[in-house]
């Protein structure tokens, strides 16, 4: 499928979240990546109406697995795949929540042990260009809605 989309000509900063976990990095690793359904805030997060969304998950922890959302109706829809994944350190993974997978972004989350926190926790969401004019209008929404997400993992 080819998009209709052109790439917008101009770079567009990166979204960067940074947050602490009281754990270790091999904890926050797996509370990101195999329990994202327990934390994920479906009821304001997802491409579903309130009731309908009912989980949320990777499908399996290695290059291609999909992170998908589950509806009550039985439909399933893909938000990206895994591009790297490195236990405990790292995952990145494509995303295009409800657009096509030509649209997708990167995103990559490291997680580094810290004397201080237990585990620096940092999420990087790039490839804004990718949605043409609709770029930076999307990255400052998303700006904005990864710190309500990451509250979320955090908590």
């Amino acid at each position: 499928m080819t998009s209709e989309r052109a790439e917008i000509p101009f770079k567009v900063p990166p979204v960067i979240k940074e947050i602490d976990y009281a754990g270790t990095a091999e904890e926050a690793f797996a509370r990101f990546c195999e329990r994202i359904g327990a934390w994920w805030p479906l009821a304001t997060h997802s491409l579903a109406a309130r009731a309908e969304g009912v989980s949320v998950g990777f499908e399996r922890l290695a290059p291609g697995g999909r992170l998908v959302e589950r509806w009550s109706s039985g439909q399933a829809h893909v938000w990206g795949s895994i591009v790297a994944i490195e236990p405990p350190g790292r995952i990145v993974f494509t995303w295009h929540v409800g657009r096509d997978e030509d649209s997708a972004q990167l995103i990559e989350v490291t997680f580094q042990a810290t004397a201080a926190s237990g585990t620096r926790v940092r999420l990087v969401h790039s490839g804004w260009e990718r949605l043409g004019d609709s770029a930076a209008f999307t990255r400052d929404n998303y700006d904005e809605g990864w710190n309500y997400v990451l509250g979320c993992y955090g908590g």
